[in-house]
């Protein structure tokens, strides 16, 4: 049971550096002493154990923001805790504010929140950082079409 539990936490920790790898080439933000990644995915292409470990729903009806502040300062990028908050509008100017959940792998640490979508919608999001020790706030608006 322990090489089990020890193995998925392994590749969860590999399934978020890879993410965090497509993400950070697309979806970053630099600043003086962070660089802030982010992205927003369906969640059915998530694995279903990972799904479950974290309490998601996996279906092209929903999607997962992950949002990951790492400092700069450091040799080996390491996740710095925050303060995440945010909301979303979508085309037909419906609001609703994102639930943040910080997820810790290792030296990693994510934010994550669940929203339903439907297909091809187009969802724009403003999210605010503050992180842990810092006296700046960060501000990441995107959007993105499920």
């Amino acid at each position: 049971m322990k090489n089990l539990k020890y193995t998925l936490i392994l590749s969860l920790t590999f399934f978020f550096l890879v993410i965090g790898a497509v993400s950070q080439a697309e979806n970053s933000k630099e600043y003086a002493e962070h660089i802030v990644y982010y992205n927003a995915f369906p969640t059915d292409s998530l694995p279903s154990q990972m799904t479950k470990q974290y309490g998601l729903k996996r279906s092209k009806n929903y999607a997962m923001i992950n949002i990951s502040v790492m400092e700069k300062a450091a040799g080996v990028p390491t996740g710095v805790k925050s303060k995440v908050t945010g909301n979303l509008k979508n085309l037909m100017g419906q609001s609703r504010a994102l639930e943040f959940r910080e997820i810790k792998e290792g030296i990693a640490v994510y934010y994550i929140a669940q929203i339903g979508i439907q297909s091809k919608e187009t969802v724009n999001f403003n999210i605010d950082i503050v992180p842990e020790g810092s006296n700046e706030k960060y501000e990441i608006k995107f959007s993105k079409q499920f």
